[in-house]
């Protein structure tokens, strides 16, 4: 028979496939350093599904239970600025520890497959502390963008370290897009992801009842990109002779993204000093809201009203009213304040 005939000539059509879309890469090959083992993304899902597992076995409804480390601790690991009018932006701990809670088996399912399928490539490439660093600090950016965009809400999930890893993906093929056997590719699958999130997050934004933060996946997204290029294994530094010129241009881009990672910190550490929190969709300052029905202060409609307050004087008076509910400030804002202070 041919060479091509029966079972050689599938792994031939793979290769030849493959080659179509392969680059010229001169030296080292990102795609052939596989150095490290993917200690930290293995630990990292472990822990977090141990945590899950043993908070939701306590809940009636095991697959949609909301667990995790929040069952331990229960509204002290969530990230959230404030708690009606408590304020919570000084409990730094959750800016990390709201990762280790999930909404249900499907939110956790989804954030450790895509944690293994991102992370472990990345981490036999990275090596453990890059990978560790570059999560942890693509979580808390995460909460600190969450805070700014849909701060009057509170969030879990890893989804924020996640996204710092896909980022991180973007990153890396920055600095080392010569060296990438196959970088469109991958650029392209990696634009079509970030375009497809922006679609779901515009979706989303129309929905009340949407728990999806695609506010945390940017800010996660976002640190991830500036932290691989600053921080991220460089193949060019591994072969400085042959790519000086490279080097040279590598350093001033780096320069950029450090800059502009540190002015969005400073803004960001601005915009969260301001009480009553607000954000960046409703600059109106507020730290509670209820659902009121009051027909003497709302005389023209026969229905419950959004108010919202940001002192204690406000919250005194609408609690001493005899029909004031809670209500989530999602469905507010689609119905509209009736009364802010």
């Amino acid at each position: 028979r041919g060479p091509l005939d029966g079972e050689e000539a599938q792994p031939q059509v793979h290769r030849n496939a493959l080659i179509m879309f392969a680059s010229k890469v001169t030296g080292k090959v990102i795609e052939d350093q596989d150095d490290y083992w993917p200690i930290f993304v293995i630990l990292e899902a472990l822990l977090t599904f141990i945590l899950w597992v043993i908070g939701a076995t306590s809940e009636e409804e095991f697959f949609s239970a909301k667990a995790g480390l929040d069952s331990i601790f229960p509204g002290r690991t969530n990230m959230a600025t404030h708690q009606d009018c408590a304020d919570l932006r000084f409990q730094v701990w959750r800016w990390l520890t709201y990762q280790f809670s999930h909404s249900g088996l499907s939110h956790l399912g989804l954030n450790i497959f895509m944690l293994l399928v991102v992370g472990i490539r990345l981490e036999r490439y990275h090596g453990h502390w890059r990978t560790l660093v570059i999560f942890n600090l693509g979580v808390i950016c995460a909460a600190f963008n969450f805070a700014v965009i849909d701060g009057h809400a509170s969030l879990i999930g890893m989804s924020g370290g996640v996204y710092a890893l896909m980022g991180m993906t973007f990153g890396s093929l920055i600095l080392n897009w010569h060296d990438t056997r196959y970088r469109r590719p991958e650029l392209f699958m990696l634009v079509l992801l970030f375009l497809l999130d922006l679609a779901f997050a515009y979706f989303d934004s129309t929905s009340a009842d949407s728990e999806t933060s695609h506010s945390a996946h940017f800010g996660g997204y976002a640190a991830g990109v500036i932290l691989g290029v600053l921080v991220g294994r460089n193949l060019d530094e591994e072969e400085q002779i042959q790519h000086a010129k490279t080097l040279r241009c590598e350093r001033i881009l780096q320069g950029i993204f450090a800059s502009t990672g540190a002015v969005a910190l400073l803004l960001v550490f601005a915009w969260m000093a301001q009480w009553p929190p607000r954000t960046l969709s409703d600059t109106t300052p507020w730290c509670w809201n209820r659902q009121v029905f009051n027909q003497s202060m709302f005389p023209d409609e026969f229905r419950y009203h959004c108010v919202r307050c940001q002192d204690q004087q406000c919250i005194s008076m609408f609690e001493a009213m005899p029909n004031t509910e809670k209500v989530s400030f999602r469905i507010c804002q689609q119905a509209g304040w009736s009364y802010s202070q």
